[in-house]
């Protein structure tokens, strides 16, 4: 059972199997990516992929996120490609236990990056908004944002309800 305190870390390898488990029952099985994608987004950028864990050390929630450019959307199934010049946070990934929902284990996620992306001098945040989530994201601070080029049929990817979503940081 999932519960009590939560402790923040960066995710490790050794997390792999708590993290696909986790994927699997927050998204269902169109979202759940492969294995050896994740184990490429915890490598590449492990200064942005953290996980919350309690006492027993039960993955309450997680959330992957890379170093990007604004407007810039990660394809769905795909690796992580940090930007040489980030000037920004992609939120690729959070998902919350179910029985840990409501006890704001997103929120302390998206703080975590928030801080991160402040201390670095980026000018926000960006992801995509998947199963009905974006009032999610509205109350994080998210608003529409302006995909480039490139990404706009790589949103087509996370299906029709899909929505690109900005938080800029002063």
């Amino acid at each position: 059972m999932i519960g009590g305190r939560y402790a923040l870390r960066g995710l490790q390898a050794a997390d792999l199997p708590a993290l696909m488990a986790l994927q699997a029952q927050a998204y269902g099985a169109a979202f759940v990516e492969p294995a050896a994608v994740m184990v490429q987004r915890l490598a590449v950028s492990p200064q942005t992929v953290w996980g919350l864990f309690d006492a027993p050390g039960a993955m309450g929630a997680y959330l992957l996120a890379y170093r990007s450019v604004p407007g810039a959307v990660a394809s769905l199934h795909q690796p992580f490609e940090p930007a040489p010049r980030p000037r920004a946070l992609y939120l690729h990934d959070l998902a919350v236990h179910p029985e840990a929902k409501g006890q704001g284990l997103g929120p302390r996620l998206v703080a975590t990056a928030l801080a991160l992306a402040r201390a670095e001098g980026l000018e926000g945040l960006g992801l995509v908004a998947v199963q009905g989530s974006q009032a999610f994201w509205q109350r994080q601070g998210f608003v529409p944002g302006r995909l480039d080029e490139a990404s706009q049929a790589g949103l087509a990817g996370y299906g029709d309800e899909a929505t690109y979503l900005w938080r800029p940081l002063p």
